[in-house]
């Protein structure tokens, strides 16, 4: 007899275990959804709050340079300039994921909008257009987790 309320417990406890491991896989999978950013909707703003950010870390994202305010180091790692030497000795903010990569799902940065349109009366699209119309867009272009301090010339290299 006694084997047979093990045998009965068996399939309660794995229906449980079941459960607890699907709702844990529910709220992981939420994460993603909740870690956005949904405070800093200005370039801008990301900007001067990363420097406050890697204050005392100043290390560039991809070749390890040391900067201080907005000057990089070049000689900290080695970086020989390839095209644009005054570039290169500047601290610029890299969207590690493309802005282009982000900004394409918007319509505004596809097509542009009625709105986008400059003081000459032409019409324009891309970043800026997206940039004026989405809110969410600008959200994701300042999101501090995708933003790195990197040289330049090497942002610029890299481009999209």
């Amino acid at each position: 007899m006694e084997g047979n309320s093990r045998m009965s417990l068996r399939p309660a406890s794995t229906l449980i275990l079941a459960i607890a491991c699907c709702i844990v896989l529910m709220l992981t999978s939420m994460l993603p959804a909740f870690a956005q950013n949904t405070r800093i909707d200005s370039f801008n703003h990301a900007k001067k709050l990363l420097t406050q950010v890697y204050a005392g870390h100043e290390t560039t994202f991809y070749c390890g340079c040391t900067y201080a305010g907005s000057e990089v180091d070049v000689a900290s790692c080695g970086y020989q300039p390839k095209k644009d030497p005054d570039r290169a000795k500047r601290i610029e903010w890299e969207h590690v994921v493309p802005a282009e990569a982000f900004g394409q799902s918007f319509k505004e940065w596809r097509e542009g909008h009625t709105a986008c349109v400059d003081s000459k009366g032409k019409a324009f699209k891309g970043r800026n257009c997206a940039r004026k119309m989405s809110t969410q867009f600008r959200y994701m272009e300042a999101d501090l987790y995708n933003l790195q301090p990197a040289i330049g010339e090497v942002n610029w290299l890299r481009s999209n």
